[in-house]
């Protein structure tokens, strides 16, 4: 399975690579054709470029059409429109989209976690307060009148209408 990946990775890039450095080379300014446009002729062209790099390595007196020869053909080829679209000032618009691919895959990643700030030290629970101590009860309170015991009636003083006493 991951070798067919590679091979449709690097199928793209053998389609691709060729094609735009040859938009470059053909329309070196940014306003000749948009991004899609410019990507729809890239792949037209490349598949062109390998085309005729094919048919060039297949001719009876070179019999080169292997994996090896073909890929040093196309890294040739491009390194030739590399060139002639840094002649013709072409190679300003690939920077350009260079820096909005990088920007919109720096969208793509997860933002970096948000700092944490320091726990602070945790706060003993607050604790109800002591309780106020109770005054210790006197040894013998007077009970309540209901609660007295019943004395006996002591008799009255009598008074005395004589001058003796006091």
């Amino acid at each position: 399975m991951l070798d067919v990946l590679v091979y449709l990775l690097f199928g793209l890039f053998l389609l691709m690579v060729p094609g735009f450095l040859f938009t470059l080379v053909l329309y070196p300014r940014r306003e000749s054709l948009d991004f899609w446009e410019r990507m729809g002729v890239s792949l037209g062209l490349g598949v062109l470029v390998l085309i005729y790099l094919g048919f060039v390595l297949a001719q009876p007196g070179v019999k080169m059409l292997t994996l090896a020869p073909f890929i040093l053909a196309v890294l040739g080829v491009c390194l030739l429109f590399a060139f002639i679209a840094y002649w013709r000032g072409g190679l300003e618009v690939a920077i350009i989209y260079a820096r909005a691919l990088v920007r919109k895959i720096s969208r793509l990643r997860p933002p970096k976690p948000k700092p944490v700030p320091p726990k602070e030290k945790p706060t003993p629970p607050e604790q109800p307060p002591p309780p106020k101590e109770l005054p210790a009860p006197p040894e013998e309170l007077p009970a309540p009148p209901e609660e007295r015991p019943a004395q006996p009636p002591q008799p009255p003083e009598e008074k005395r209408e004589s001058g003796e006493g006091v």
